[in-house]
């Protein structure tokens, strides 16, 4: 291992990028958009942060830019980005000595923008990737260092899938701090702009499922939205199902209703969709008020897009 450690200061909320850096440089501060303190990212990063002493800052937009003299007095080499939802101008992305890098769960150009990740099962890819590239005014739009394309498994989750691209992550990281700390120089290749594409962050209202659409896209749908995310959900007896799990299994021989419950037991349903069925063994029921509840489902019931 090199031991010529050089001096970061990151910018996000990625605990396993946060560990990664401090065990390959010498991390000077960290830097997250505010957070609840309950959310799950910010106790694993404020707890990383007190357990190695250090300092963590948690300003607003406006007010990140009252840390300027503070970040360039730390003297930086590297400013490391990973999740972090504010956009960084040039007066702090210029300061380190080697510029700012950012860490994107796609395989740039595509992809661009907010909950990749979601999009890209939900869009039934079969391939996403991880990238290292240069900040520059754009979003996503910087001249690519390092980047690995990874498989999106047909029984991926979003959080299986995040876990597997941030260890790639880690991986590429590892590369891009030891290229420097032995002195060399990183190359860098811009990006073909013709082939990007670009996603816009992913609301609640995207996880409503059209009970329409051929089985195989509610699945990716609902594979995409699982916890920490909103859910995809249904509607069924005046109640919404959102839905946190679920298996897909072709068959063209089912001649059910579209979103017909054919087979129900204590642990868990099964739905008629187009194309197949989805076993379902893991959701919440809801009331109107939005507080959980319990509801018999039994075979004949049916799933509507909308609440009665």
């Amino acid at each position: 291992m090199n031991e010529n450690r050089i001096n970061t200061i990151f910018f996000g909320n990625n605990g396993l990028i946060l560990d990664c850096l401090i065990e390959n440089s010498n991390v000077k501060s960290v830097f997250c958009q505010p957070l609840e303190k309950s959310n799950v990212n910010r106790i694993k990063i404020t707890e990383t942060t007190d357990k190695s002493f250090i300092p963590f800052h948690e300003p607003d937009r406006i007010e990140l830019y009252n840390y300027i003299d503070y970040i360039k007095d730390s003297n930086p080499d590297l400013i490391v980005v990973c999740g972090y939802k504010y956009i960084i101008r040039n007066e702090i992305f210029n300061i380190p000595r080697f510029k700012s890098i950012n860490i994107h769960p796609s395989y740039l150009p595509y992809y661009r923008g907010q909950h990749v990740v979601n999009w890209a099962i939900a869009n039934g890819e079969n391939e996403t990737g991880v990238t290292i590239h240069f900040v520059d005014k754009g979003i996503d739009t910087g001249d690519i260092i390092v980047q690995k394309k990874i498989p999106i498994l047909f029984e991926d989750s979003a959080n299986t899938l995040h876990y597997r691209i941030y260890h790639e992550a880690c991986e590429l990281l590892k590369y891009v701090l030891n290229t420097i700390s032995s002195g060399k120089v990183l190359q860098a290749e811009k990006q073909d702009d013709s082939k990007a594409s670009y996603f816009r962050p992913r609301t609640p209202e995207n996880g409503i499922i059209d009970w329409n659409r051929d089985g195989i896209e509610i699945y990716n749908l609902i594979r995409a939205l699982v916890k920490p995310w909103p859910g995809a959900y249904g509607y069924i007896k005046g109640k919404k199902i959102i839905f946190w799990g679920a298996q897909f299994e072709a068959d063209s021989s089912n001649y059910s209703s579209l979103g017909e419950i054919i087979a129900s037991s204590d642990s868990n349903f099964i739905i008629s969709v187009k194309g197949g069925k989805l076993s379902i063994d893991n959701y919440a029921v809801l009331d109107k008020n939005g507080n959980e509840t319990k509801l018999e489902l039994r075979i004949g019931d049916k799933f509507e897009k909308e609440s009665d």
